[in-house]
């Protein structure tokens, strides 16, 4: 009787793993909903909403890739996307949108948006560091 429950807790975990792999390689492969150019045109700054994965309607990353190293695809953790204010800007050191800044040389992100709450998925989505700046 204990084979049966251990065989069934088994499967379960095997089409739990199997469910979290999918949704996470369908959302990491999602097009950019808004695809916006910094002002140096260096850096692509792309919105990829996650909704089309079930429970996960109404949350993004920012997936930023760098025109010089193309190959290289930096994205940010997941955020709602009622905050979302895709206008770009650019210093030296930082490339982003509102709210949320890419360091250059750091490469990692800094997240100052309110009441923005970390997620499980961001261990896999987040492929950056990033740090929440609190308000």
């Amino acid at each position: 009787m204990k084979s049966k429950y251990l065989l069934l807790a088994g499967a379960v975990l095997v089409v739990l793993s199997f469910w979290t792999w999918y949704c996470v390689n369908a959302m990491i492969g999602f097009p950019a909903g808004i695809t916006q150019i910094s002002p140096s045109g260096r850096y692509i700054l792309e919105n990829v909403r996650v909704g089309k994965i079930f429970p996960f309607g109404g949350m993004a990353y920012l997936r930023v890739i760098d025109r010089e190293n193309p190959q290289v695809v930096y994205r940010t953790p997941l955020y709602d996307t009622q905050s979302l204010d895709m206008n770009t800007n650019e210093t030296e050191s930082t490339v982003g949108i509102v709210w949320i800044y890419f360091d250059r040389n750091k490469k990692s992100f800094e997240i100052a948006m309110p009441d923005w709450e970390e997620s499980w998925l961001n261990l896999f989505i987040s492929n950056t560091p990033y740090t929440h700046l609190e308000n």
